[in-house]
């Protein structure tokens, strides 16, 4: 498996830098932007908690202005997911803008539906490349993600990426949710078979509406017990070397039963949704602006947001490594140089 690129350990190097330099300032503002640029998706996915929606996506002239602002609010990266982000057709547009002209590092998340038809214009402008994969069983990924087809045009895809893009950083993102545990051989061998890494992201089965309720909900969680046991056994995997990008302390939180963690996510990531939303995530309902209605420099000083990066603290229904694992990273930056800690090629 090959080691990290130049431009991953960067991008990386450039995000723990801003991490360290906000814990010292102790201002807690956020510097990385986690974006739905749409919430349009061809899949159907049970374990979504963003496909009840009609919304309709935020201009690209509009887009195109949030981002400068939050290059001059201090953000220095962005991870563009959906919903199915190429369904957007100014995709490429977009992401040559943030970084060719913004020169901010991107993370995009894909289906890998339409990379074959697509990558040219997209891939040569990112950093990172995560293609959603839930079985490594072309019937069951499928039928998971309900739209047939798609396991074949993925690989295609993620091998044709291999032979075009070398350097970039490729990696597989697997939902942990019911019907995993016999398959996480079969899906370390593929990551391994098309020179991949794999990270496991356990469902969080629902988000915060009105005082505190769930606002979507999802039943494709594990039982405990069998969560329990199937992140002991990736936990085994990762430390007899298996290529898998999660740290084994978001294993070992669920391997302990998911004893609670303090929430720093707030501190390191904004949100915005399909909508242009910028999401308060302990009450979606009431979001925190929207980029499209008020300048970014106003968000950011809303006294909400300023009260958000405290009350999420006591918070840990997340359970996300996105999550998870970048709370622990606030905690000790150190974590990100250590053997035991995140990996990505």
């Amino acid at each position: 498996m090959r080691a990290s690129t130049p431009a991953t350990q960067q991008a990386l190097g450039r995000v723990i830098g801003r991490l360290v330099e906000a814990r010292a300032r102790q201002d807690n503002r956020p510097f990385v932007i986690g974006h739905l640029v749409t919430n349009r998706c061809n899949c159907r996915c049970p374990s979504c908690l963003w496909r009840h929606n009609d919304w309709r996506d935020v201009p690209l002239d509009e887009l195109k202005r949030f981002y400068a602002e939050a290059k001059a609010e201090g953000f220095v990266a962005t991870a563009l997911s959906g919903g199915a982000p190429f369904l957007r057709k100014d995709l490429g547009a977009l992401v040559r803008y943030i970084k060719q002209d913004l020169g901010m590092p991107i993370l995009l998340f894909t289906t890998g539906w339409f990379l074959t038809r697509r990558m040219d214009e997209v891939i040569p402008h990112i950093d990172m490349l995560v293609v959603s994969l839930d079985s490594a069983r072309a019937e069951r990924h499928d039928r998971i993600r309900g739209l047939a087809g798609l396991y074949d045009r993925l690989i295609a895809g993620v091998r044709l990426v291999r032979s075009r893009y070398p350097e970039l950083s490729l990696q597989f993102n697997c939902c942990v949710q019911r019907g995993i545990a016999d398959e996480i051989d079969e899906l370390i061998a593929l990551a391994e078979s098309l020179d991949v890494h794999i990270s496991f992201d356990v469902i969080t089965e629902y988000r915060h509406g009105d005082s505190g309720q769930p606002s979507a909900q999802t039943e494709a969680g594990l039982p405990p017990d069998e969560l329990r046991a199937v992140c002991r056994t990736l936990l085994d995997r990762k430390r007899a070397g298996a290529p898998i990008v999660n740290s084994e302390r978001y294993f070992e939180y669920f391997v302990d039963g998911r004893p609670g963690y303090r929430c720093h996510l707030p501190k390191v990531v904004m949100f915005v949704d399909g909508r242009g939303d910028v999401e308060h995530c302990l009450n979606l309902n009431q979001p925190l602006g929207n980029i499209t209605q008020t300048p970014l420099r106003e968000i950011m000083r809303h006294e909400r947001f300023k009260q958000l990066r405290v009350a999420a603290e006591g918070c840990s229904s997340c359970n996300s490594p996105t999550m998870v694992d970048l709370s622990t990273l606030w905690e000790n930056p150190l974590l990100a140089f250590q053997s035991t800690g995140i990996k990505v090629r």
